[in-house]
């Protein structure tokens, strides 16, 4: 690499640009010695010539290499500080284009985190707002019956690895089976999970009392309100088993439910459906008369029912109504019954 003698005199003067001082460095850095023509000319002219005695001519030549190894010394020095000075460079280069490639990353995250940020949870009401109790089937297919004046709120989807629904008022809980996905009620800061099961709970808004009837399973019922200053509990609920909660006192009972009411609360007089699925609607007839129904899927993956069929009515004469009004044939079988276009 060669440098100009205005570049070097430029850089001995300390005039140099920053690019223009790592090129005179570098160039320092491959030479063994300095340049001889460091000195201008109008600087060697102005030089006085002079005459040396005889008696100094050691003195002078002790003095020459004294100089000439300060000279290698000062060589030696400028070519470490000029290997160092470009190693810092590089490294500055380095770290400036890392500095600048790291807010494009943090950007990227806080761009994946926003979107996901974005994403809205859909929550669904139901209420039933009739005299009557009114059936609906949840996303996972479980169903719940409603009574008078129930409210039911849950997320489409469920959210993460559970089926939590939000009650208010009184609601019989027929749950589908999924060991891997709990199914969580809460209601007034109490929250019942089960797997698979069904019961009632009874959290009517001026009441003081909370109740959970278990009919089949098991479920788990705990506090989960500290605000209302609820006393800790966890309690494990058996078929037959009912929890109160006294909201007054604070005290939780765990007792043999009433069978005999239990059984006629629980009787299902009539199904009422909301913008069911149709293949929904057969499910719960098939499991409710204990009859086989056979069907194509995609024959009625576009239908739905809403309206009440009377259970005191015979399967026969249900299917034949939801055929007419879908324009179906229903063919009774030695099996069952197949449902058809």
């Amino acid at each position: 690499m060669n440098v100009s003698d205005e570049l070097l005199d430029k850089y001995f003067k300390g005039q140099c640009s920053p690019e223009e001082k790592l090129q005179v460095l570098a160039y320092l850095n491959e030479i063994d010695d300095l340049p001889e023509h460091l000195l201008s000319k109008d600087e060697w002219d102005q030089t006085n010539d002079a005459g040396i005695e005889e008696v100094k001519t050691e003195e002078m030549f002790n003095a020459v290499k004294r100089q000439t190894i300060a000279k290698t010394y000062r060589l030696k020095w400028i070519k470490i500080t000029s290997a160092a000075a470009i190693v810092l460079a590089i490294l500055t280069v380095g770290l400036l284009n890392l500095n600048k490639s790291t807010p494009d990353m943090r950007l990227a995250n806080n761009k994946i985190s926003n979107t996901t940020a974005v994403n809205p949870i859909n929550w669904k009401s139901i209420v039933n707002y009739t005299e009557n109790t009114q059936l609906f089937t949840l996303p996972d297919h479980s169903t719940v019956k409603l009574f008078p004046g129930a409210e039911l709120r849950y997320a489409i989807p469920f959210v993460k690895n559970k089926r939590e629904v939000y009650l208010n008022g009184k609601s019989f809980f027929e749950v589908t089976k999924d060991s891997r996905h709990p199914f969580v009620v809460y209601a007034k800061g109490i929250s019942t999970t089960a797997l698979g099961t069904s019961f009632t709970i009874t959290a009517l808004g001026k009441s003081k009392f909370i109740k959970v009837q278990l009919h089949t399973g098991k479920v788990q019922v705990k506090n989960i309100d500290s605000a209302h200053r609820i006393s800790p509990f966890t309690e494990i609920l058996l078929p037959g088993k009912e929890l109160v909660y006294n909201s007054l006192n604070n005290k939780v009972k765990v007792s043999d439910s009433r069978s005999s009411a239990i059984r006629q609360e629980n009787i299902v007089r009539e199904l009422n459906f909301t913008q069911a699925a149709l293949v929904d609607v057969l499910a719960k007839l098939e499991k409710q008369y204990k009859v086989k129904i056979t069907y194509n899927p995609a024959d009625l993956a576009e239908m739905s029912f809403t309206g009440s069929l009377k259970l005191s009515q015979t399967i026969d004469t249900i299917l034949e109504e939801i055929a007419e009004l879908n324009k179906l044939n229903q063919i009774k079988t030695t099996e069952g019954y197949l449902i058809k276009k």
